[in-house]
């Protein structure tokens, strides 16, 4: 065995790590049991990569990094889970008659005698990160999947049986003292959902098939899962279904429900949602962090411009404000921020939500209870018993609720809402659809916001990238003076970003403030068509041109911000980009 004192040596002659840093983490190394290459990572001296290729050279091994060189999930049936996991290796390839196997410590003699024997055949070592090993392990073999063989095993030993415990409502998904049992799986699958902010998960079940999906950055990714769990499918929604306080015997009616996670100092509220299906009972758990909930304005993506106009909208002393767009387009959170800027001690806010996503310090919140007809139109006209200066309603959805919320808005309230229409200019048309009278509108619309989230290009894996001019001219009614000087970027793809070249998300805004003229165009059932195009003449700025400006920063593509402005009507795009100045 080689001495490890050579290859300390061999860090420094390389220039990895100098000799008091490496002091530093040998000390590390010795107090916490770790390998030195792992202490030097972990306390930022060096790159994972860098280090674990020079104990590869100073082994004599190759280097290798599997998730760029692409794996065969045909390699999976050569090297079992259980394995693969127990003692932490990865098979790359097949070479020469040899499997490939990638490792993290070529240092231990024994572990590679362990691997020979258990596979019963010829095998090449090489060296990897322990991040790249965590990384190939799931892709070959799925979340959890070490998890589900061992299943197996003490179901082939111990019989058909297989026991859920039961647990609180509240769930710590950092806990790894379960033993290996549907309980550790669904804390997996959520603990991978989370760290890959994921917003929903979905469970999904086919007559031979369980597909489970997580939906990162607005866009659904197929999670990737050892075959066998389609067995487990009834265990799984049964745990799933105890964590959220659900009835388990109930599985013919949809069922919704609450899970209280932590993950480290971080908390998360799991909505679940389930739905009878002629193959099984079907899952959706909500992810809502409580800390993405508490997002200041200056978070939320608003330019300059619109954040000194919507700052000055949400200071009226009275009126309704409302936030628009489709389901998941960040309306609550915009609304929370505003909450935020306005929760001062000389102000009552009261809201009702359905449900509350975020515990708001300082404010009165209620959550409708439909099955004892507890509803937002009934919460409503308690509200106004107990002196609110601001009001948010979670929704609009009919005309109780809106006919409540603008006699609240008529006596001197602040009332914030959302409601679902394409554009700021719809809201007006919604309203009278759902039978509220134009006067009305009128007297008490103070704006209506226009909402989408674009994502944004993922900043480890950016590129500079010369834009379709032709679809900027025709798409977003840009001029080539527009053009010229724009950062334009896109992400090539990485791990960060799961290789889609986006990583999180920003949203775009157009605010539609109600002047007098729009105000009398609304007295005079004017159509949403009509209502837009006066308000691009007096230099509102379309949903598209929002998101031009951040194509122009290079923030997102313009594919992207065409995607989710594809429901937006693009009336009179040049007049939206009037004052799109960049």
């Amino acid at each position: 065995m080689k001495e490890p004192k050579a290859f300390e040596q061999l860090l420094i002659q390389q220039g990895i790590v100098d000799a008091s840093k490496l002091e530093r983490a040998r000390n590390e190394a010795v107090k916490n049991n770790l390998p030195l290459v792992a202490a030097l990572s972990q306390m930022g001296f060096a790159r994972a990569e860098d280090t674990y290729a020079a104990l590869a050279q100073f082994c004599e091994m190759r280097f290798v990094v599997p998730s760029r060189e692409g794996l065969d999930k045909e390699l999976a049936k050569k090297a079992p889970a259980r394995f693969a996991t127990h003692y932490g290796f990865v098979p790359v390839q097949e070479r020469n008659g040899a499997l490939v196997v990638a490792i993290s410590d070529p240092l231990n003699p024994q572990l590679l005698d362990d691997i020979r024997m258990v596979l019963k055949r010829r095998i090449e070592p090489a060296v990897t990160t322990p991040q790249e090993i965590a990384r190939a392990t799931k892709e070959l073999y799925g979340v959890g999947a070490d998890t589900m063989e061992r299943i197996l095993i003490d179901a082939e030993a111990e019989g058909p049986v297989l026991t859920i415990q039961g647990g609180d409502v509240g769930a710590d998904l950092g806990d790894d003292t379960i033993d290996a049992s549907i309980i550790k799986f669904v804390n997996e699958l959520i603990l991978e959902a989370v760290q890959s902010d994921t917003t929903d998960i979905h469970i999904e079940p086919f007559e031979d098939s369980l597909r489970v999906r997580y939906r990162i950055d607005g866009i659904l990714h197929q999670a990737p899962t050892p075959p066998s769990i389609r067995g487990f499918h009834a265990a799984i929604v049964s745990r799933i279904k105890i964590m959220a306080n659900l009835n388990i015997a109930e599985k013919r009616l949809p069922q919704d429900g609450k899970i209280l996670a932590s993950f480290g100092d971080n908390h998360y509220d799991l909505r679940v949602s389930i739905l009878p299906t002629p193959h099984g009972e079907t899952v959706n758990i909500r992810i809502l962090s409580r800390s993405s909930m508490a997002m200041t304005m200056d978070q939320l993506g608003f330019l300059p411009e619109d954040m000194a106009l919507f700052n000055t909208l949400i200071r009226k002393p009275y009126g309704i404000i409302l936030v628009t767009g489709p389901t998941g387009s960040g309306k609550t959170t915009t609304l929370y921020a505003a909450l935020a800027k306005l929760n001062e001690i000389d102000r009552k806010i009261i809201t009702i939500e359905d449900p509350i996503e975020y515990q708001l310090q300082g404010v009165s919140q209620m959550q409708v209870q439909p099955k004892i007809g507890f509803d937002f139109s009934l919460g409503l006209r308690s509200m106004l018993r107990h002196d609110p200066d601001i009001m948010l309603v979670g929704e609009i959805r009919d005309y109780e609720t809106a006919e409540m919320a603008i006699r609240s808005s008529l006596t001197g309230h602040l009332v914030l809402s959302t409601l679902h229409t394409n554009d700021s200019a719809g809201a007006v048309t919604r309203l009278i659809d759902m039978g509220v009278e134009p006067f009305l509108i009128s007297s008490t619309m103070v704006a209506s916001v226009a909402q989408r989230l674009v994502r944004r290009v993922c900043k480890h894996c950016a590129e500079p990238v010369e834009p379709d001019r032709e679809l900027l001219r025709v798409e977003f009614g840009v001029s080539k003076e527009q053009i010229a000087g724009g950062d334009y970027r896109r992400g090539a793809g990485c791990d960060e970003c799961l290789h889609t070249g986006f990583r999180g998300r920003i949203a775009i805004y157009e605010i539609l403030a109600f002047t007098d003229r729009i105000k009398e165009m609304t007295v005079q059932r004017a159509t949403a068509a009509e209502i837009k195009k006066k308000a691009l003449q007096h230099g509102m700025q379309t949903l598209r041109a929002s998101g031009w400006r951040r194509v122009y920063s290079g923030e997102t593509t313009p594919d992207e911000v065409l995607r989710v402005t594809a429901d937006a009507d693009t009336l009179s795009v040049e007049s939206g980009l009037e004052n799109a100045s960049v």
